[in-house]
């Protein structure tokens, strides 16, 4: 605890130094130059646009254009090469905001996606940030394609952003001779905003598909994020706005259909439940859910164990999702649903899917949870409480986070756990945190660092036990350091968080170069870079390590990107353990090397590929892994896609295990709001196959529908046999007043 309080004073002292280079209205870019945040006017207008796509409305004339982009990757603070601009425009219902995307290729543009919240990066896109109360940090975002496709999540700090949010909100988007165009319109009563304020925040990002360009309207580091809320512009003339009584009201009904085979038996079942969302103030939201049902939330993705500790399986219900930001502690959010390996979640205090699943697995179902959430002038504040219906009565799960903004972009604050959703016993967890974050430290690099204590306290477990944490990270366009340390006490134990080892302390430092090549056509830039872990037990005695060689990463003109590390791994395990083919590791000392190779390939296409090959040293063995991932659209309604991977270990004193993972992916849109998903999953360890169908369909902004087909299948020699079947129905409405 000395050490990390020494650090804090450190890096307080730091951030003192740092604040006197930070600038509200204008920020240094890499060059040298400066750039103001540019402004933009929105117009009241007695005439709403229709939301078709078309943008040739008498609205969008009433207010003047605003554009000049400038590109931030893969040149940056230079014009687009293609023209882009916008209008804002707004009424007592509803702020439009209506894009013009000239291109002289309009026959080149990339639209890929139709789904909501898919993944639109590499295609050719447009994303508006919204800052509705000015305060640099927190805010809105939201995505549209040539296709009318949407997305949009919450931003917490600048950094958390949260794809999980589903507001109520229209777009379409329309092709033309000379590029594209879209609409859109974010009602008021699904945003929270200062109704005095007239001026937001507004930042507009566009995406030319084919070259991988990217531009801002404000800020065009390419350091900078489009959401980044921090490098905003500035929107203004709004005013007597109103965001109406603030109340939501989602009612649900559902139907169950469930047949388990080995036991010949069946259930039909019918329930109901709604969920209530009301503003306190314009920036404090309370939310409550009564029967909670969770029957359309996505499949988990399987995961093979390859160590010796609990894998990490992310937050996928909507209701924990929602404002999950505010609950972060230590720069680490509560559900880190992007994870793709879950071996870097060391720790999270607070872990949301600990509410309402058993230890192992199972469903515990959620008679009521409610939850606060929003700010308070200079505090942000995350309140929520779970009653759980165990096998031995009512339980509470109750969960406190509060935070106060301090210098321009950083926080402090506090947090704590009250329960066990899976004992009876008395389980707390407290703890304080630090984020300092600076987008403008010494000439334009971006400069974060995160310290936090946290104590736990378990019934008849002797008091507090610790731990504690901290990490920094700077890095602009060429350059990116890493350094943390983290140490986790022998008991520590937080029943509503997720903790991967206990009694260890880890040390990492990271450091990466990215130099651009200007002058080679093919390639636009490279990466490279070292990695270290150490992991040691209480007594300093070493018992793993990972060194990582990023000899290099290929980032071609065509946006392909082929990866080439060696690695060297150290481990010592004081005891036996099984890796999940059942085969048994020795205690002893391990010491081997390993590389791997592997690409992206076709991301803005549409056939993806992305190989896979690994090979070395395991423990007292050897092996290999062979993967690929790749999905194909024959046209934008249709994706189909699959995932296989082989592991084949060769052990010296054991036959050899193969390990095989198959995954299936069927996806058709029949619209941007109306999605049937499918996924069928296998491996070999447990011999069986998952089959998940989804049908999902948003039949107006905010209220949806649900059809959903579980089916499983095990393998008994002969051939594959279903085990169990599960067919739902759920149907949900808004209003709103």
């Amino acid at each position: 605890m000395q050490r990390a309080f020494l650090l804090a004073v450190l890096v307080l002292g730091l951030g003192q130094t740092a604040s006197a280079v930070e600038h509200s209205a204008v920020a240094p870019d890499s060059r040298g130059t400066f750039r103001g945040r540019p402004t933009v006017a929105a117009v009241r207008v007695v005439q709403a646009p229709d939301i078709d796509g078309y943008i040739d409305d008498d609205a969008w004339y009433l207010a003047k254009p605003a554009g000049d982009f400038l590109q931030k990757n893969p040149n940056e603070n230079i014009p687009h090469t293609q023209r882009t601009e916008f209008r804002v425009v707004y009424d007592d219902n509803a702020l439009y905001i209506g894009v013009w995307c000239f291109d002289d290729e309009a026959g080149l543009i990339i639209a890929n996606n139709m789904e909501r919240d898919g993944h639109m990066r590499y295609e050719d896109v447009v994303n508006i940030t919204l800052d509705t109360f000015l305060d640099r940090r927190n805010g809105y975002y939201f995505s549209i394609n040539p296709n009318g496709a949407r997305g949009d999540a919450t931003i917490s700090n600048n950094t958390t952003v949260n794809g999980e949010w589903d507001g109520a909100w229209m777009a379409q988007s329309q092709s033309h001779s000379w590029g594209w165009s879209m609409e859109l319109a974010i009602p008021f009563k699904s945003i929270s905003f200062d109704e005095s304020a007239d001026t937001w925040g507004l930042n507009v990002y566009r995406n030319i598909g084919r070259a991988g360009e990217r531009a801002q309207w404000a800020n065009s580091r390419s350091a900078s994020r489009s959401y980044f809320v921090s490098d905003s512009g500035d929107l203004t003339g709004l005013s007597g706005l109103r965001q109406g009584l603030g109340l939501d009201i989602t009612p649900y009904a559902i139907g169950k259909y469930q047949k388990d085979y080995d036991a010949n038996d069946s259930d039909l079942l019918g329930d109901f439940g709604f969920d209530i969302r009301y503003r306190l103030t314009p920036s404090l939201t309370a939310m409550a859910s009564v029967n909670t049902d969770f029957a359309e939330t996505e499949t988990d993705m399987r995961q093979i164990n390859f160590t010796r500790f609990p894998l990490f399986f992310p937050e996928k219900r909507q209701f924990f999702l929602e404002d999950s930001g505010i609950f972060g502690f230590g720069g680490v959010g509560s559900s880190r649903r992007s994870s793709r390996n879950s071996s870097d979640t060391l720790l999270m205090p607070f872990f949301s899917r600990r509410i309402g699943l058993s230890n192992n697995g199972g469903i515990m179902p959620i008679q009521f949870a409610g939850k606060i959430t929003g700010r308070v002038k200079d505090y942000n504040i995350g309140l929520l409480n779970a009653v759980l219906d165990g096998e031995e009565g009512l339980r509470n799960a109750f969960v406190g986070r509060i935070s106060r903004n301090v210098l321009e972009q950083s926080s402090i604050g506090f947090l704590t756990t009250v329960g066990d959703p899976n004992s009876d016993e008395m389980n707390s967890v407290v703890g304080t945190d630090f984020q300092y974050r600076n987008s403008n430290f010494i000439g334009g690099n971006t400069l974060e660092v995160n310290l936090y204590a946290l104590g736990t306290y378990v019934e008849d477990g002797g008091g507090l036990e610790p731990a504690w944490s901290a990490n920094a990270r700077l890095y602009d366009r060429n350059i990116e350091l890493a350094a943390s340390a983290i140490e986790i006490g022998d008991d520590f134990n937080p029943a509503m968080g997720f903790v991967q080892r206990q009694g260890t302390r880890v040390y990492k430092i990271a450091a990466d170069y990215v130099p651009y090549h200007d002058k080679i056509d093919w390639l636009r830039n490279t990466r490279h870079g070292y990695e270290v872990e150490l992991y040691t037990d209480l007594g300093n005695d070493v018992v793993n390590t990972k060194q990582q060689f990023n000899l290099m990463s290929l980032y071609l003109e065509s946006q392909d990107v082929i990866k080439f590390d060696i690695s060297h791994l150290t481990d010592r395990p004081n005891k036996d353990f099984t890796i999940s083919d059942g085969s048994i590791i020795p205690a002893g000392n391990y010491d081997w090397w390993e590389v791997r190779m592997f690409a992206y390939m076709g991301m803005q296409r549409s056939l993806f590929l992305r190989p896979m090959y690994r090979a070395g040293g395991f423990y007292d063995g050897t092996r290999q892994e062979i993967s690929l991932e790749t999905f194909y659209r024959p046209w934008p309604k249709l994706l189909v896609g699959g995932e296989y991977s082989v592991n084949l270990i060769d052990w010296d004193a054991l036959d050899e295990s193969i390990i095989r993972q198959i995954s299936g992916t069927l996806r058709y849109s029949f619209t941007p709001d109306l999605v049937w998903f499918n996924l069928a999953q296998y491996d070999n360890i447990s011999n069986s196959i998952g089959v998940n169908s989804r049908l999902q369909w948003e039949y107006k902004p905010g209220a949806k529908m649900f059809f959903v087909v579980n089916q499983g299948y095990i393998d008994e020699m002969t051939g594959f046999v279903m085990k169990d079947f599960e067919v739902v129905a759920k149907i949900g409405a808004l209003f709103r007043f």
